[in-house]
């Protein structure tokens, strides 16, 4: 079955969870009690046990609706409790024959039978701190009511017929926190029957208290250490073939590893979508091993999964485990053997450079790690300070790199400074395949700086690579760039977006930006999704991830500037 369609009949199957959990609560109003209702519980109810169902009911239907959100989530004790669940209240039904048996039956095996068949697809493990509290609580919480209840019972027995010594009272005590009913007790006066009310009170907020433990969700928030740290480095040094790879050191990450071989993959959780940063960091080799692993952890944690911006490298991979595949824009990459500044498609570049030297303007390569210089990097953060003060939209974050002046590791900077020694601004460059190739990845620049600092630094920084023996440099990602608009719907949105919500995102203007370089190649770049197909959930993550508590500020942003352009349009008219 497709993996769409049998999900959406197993959250029918918990919608009917739902529907059944009221139905029994339904069953337990005191409207039973009520002449206008009266007929209506006859024709499914035997008078004689009206108490005792209603008492089950209650229990039952609250527990499913306990149980729903959960089997939603795919948790397995979830699903183990819920079939104990319906096996139960199919023989109260075939027990207690009435005029609405048969269809309640066969909605409940409906249901059963969805479960039972599906049970794989339940693989969310519950946290095991809370299962074992849970245990513990439900027994010590049972005890300590018992005990509480068994001498209540004793030091009342004035009130209550039944209960003359300790051991009648724990007899009573016993019935009273099973049956869930008064009626177990003969009670005299209203003082008994509000002790005994008050136990069952008590003995529910155990019962769902525990409840609770017991389906909470194993989630991994990983806190990373220095030795976490480290081991994404050398993964990443050694088989991150993806530029977006060495984002994976950025402090906002979580990481899984693979238990079967030397992998990492970077995430954040965006609702229940579980965001990778780019592709799988791995040896291709244990690609599919590991994909499958990453699947496992997110079903177990009731996840599906996004990876944003991904290369050609694991794709085929990506298509056989079953993901989704969407084209998300190009990378702008330079094979520096090849790139020159002649021709004219390079000519904005080539003036702006020229216009540079003239200004006595010269770039210089700043190494941290061999000599620290406080005052340049004090220059840096000044910089980057003001441009993100002039930044009229929030800065996009997850899929970008910082500065990372605190700890620079495998970075490179490169800075423009003027004939008055004021630095004008600088680029970090970010490792990826080996070291064999960079990309240009944080660029930013003083507000007033003079034309073509920025194309300076970057063809400089390019000189140098390329005597070093870099291969390529990439100026990172065009998204939503060459898209084909006549793939599907999908692509035909993303090409809406493109076009028409420029002010807020500016897509057009990063893409010109990169396109004035003339790049050697446009590289094609990915979302893989799993489960299909793409849906809004996956759209949200995508802006949510990387604009975390500021989604509202782009929308507003957006709706502000396109009223000012309707305003203009009007004035114009």
């Amino acid at each position: 079955m497709n993996i769409f369609l049998k999900r959406q009949v197993q959250n029918f199957a918990i919608l009917l969870v739902v529907i059944i959990g009221f139905g029994n609560l339904f069953a337990a109003l005191p409207l039973k009690f009520a002449k206008a209702f009266e007929r209506v519980y006859i024709n499914v109810l035997d008078p004689n046990v009206v108490i005792t169902h209603g008492v089950l009911s209650f229990m039952l239907g609250l527990l499913m609706l306990l149980l729903a959100y959960s089997l939603y989530q795919r948790v397995r004790n979830a699903w183990f409790v819920e079939v104990i669940v319906l096996v139960a209240t199919l023989v109260l039904q075939v027990v207690r024959l009435h005029r609405f048996t048969v269809p309640i039956v066969m909605v409940e095996l409906f249901v059963l039978v969805v479960l039972l068949v599906s049970y794989k697809d339940f693989l969310r493990l519950s946290n095991r701190v809370t299962l074992k509290w849970a245990f513990i609580f439900i027994g010590v919480s049972f005890a300590l009511l018992l005990a509480n209840a068994s001498f209540g019972l004793y030091i009342m027995r004035a009130q209550i017929n039944d209960v003359h010594t300790i051991y009648n009272a724990l007899l009573g005590s016993i019935n009273l926190l099973i049956f869930m009913d008064t009626s177990v007790l003969d009670i005299k006066n209203n003082l008994g029957q509000i002790y005994a009310d008050s136990l069952i009170i008590i003995n529910w907020i155990c019962i769902f208290a525990s409840v609770v433990l017991l389906m909470k969700p194993l989630v991994f928030d990983y806190i990373h250490d220095k030795h976490d740290k480290e081991k994404v480095r050398n993964i990443v040094l050694k088989y991150g073939q993806n530029p977006m790879s060495y984002l994976s050191l950025e402090n906002d990450k979580r990481y899984f590893f693979s238990k079967k071989s030397e992998a990492v993959c970077s995430y954040t959780i965006v609702g229940k979508v579980l965001v990778c940063c780019g592709d799988i960091i791995c040896d291709r080799k244990d690609g599919f091993i590991f994909l499958t692993e990453l699947i496992e952890f997110a079903k177990q944690n009731g996840w599906d999964i996004l990876l944003l911006n991904v290369t050609n490298y694991f794709l085929d991979l990506y298509q056989v485990a079953q993901f989704g595949i969407l084209k998300y824009g190009e990378d702008a990459c330079f094979k520096l053997s090849e790139y020159n500044l002649s021709g004219g498609k390079v000519a904005k570049v080539r003036a702006a450079i020229n216009h540079a030297n003239r200004k006595g303007i010269f770039v210089k390569e700043y190494q941290p790690l061999i000599l620290r210089d406080l005052a340049i990097e004090k220059e840096i953060m000044e910089i980057s300070e003001n441009w993100l003060q002039n930044k009229k939209n929030p800065e996009m974050r997850f899929m970008l790199g910082s500065i990372g002046l605190e700890n620079p590791l495998d970075r490179r900077y490169f800075y423009a400074k003027n004939s008055d020694d004021q630095m004008l601004g600088f680029v970090v460059f970010l490792p990826y395949l080996n070291g064999s190739s960079y990309l240009a990845e944080v660029t930013r620049r003083k507000s007033d700086a003079p034309q073509g600092v920025m194309e300076k630094i970057i063809y400089e920084a390019f000189q140098i690579m390329k005597e070093e023996g870099v291969q390529f440099v990439n100026m990172g990602l065009s998204p939503l760039y060459n898209i084909d608009s006549e793939s599907g719907f999908n692509e035909k949105l993303f090409a809406y977006i493109y076009d028409n919500m420029n002010e807020a995102f500016d897509f057009k203007a990063l893409h010109h930006a990169k396109e004035k370089y003339a790049p050697t190649d446009w590289e094609s770049r990915y979302l893989a999704y799993y489960p299909k197909p793409f849906s809004l959930h996956y759209a949200h993550a995508i802006i949510k991830a990387q604009n975390p508590g500021k989604l509202s500020k782009v929308i507003l942003n957006q709706l502000k500037s396109e009223n000012e352009k309707k305003d203009h349009q009007e004035i114009k008219n």
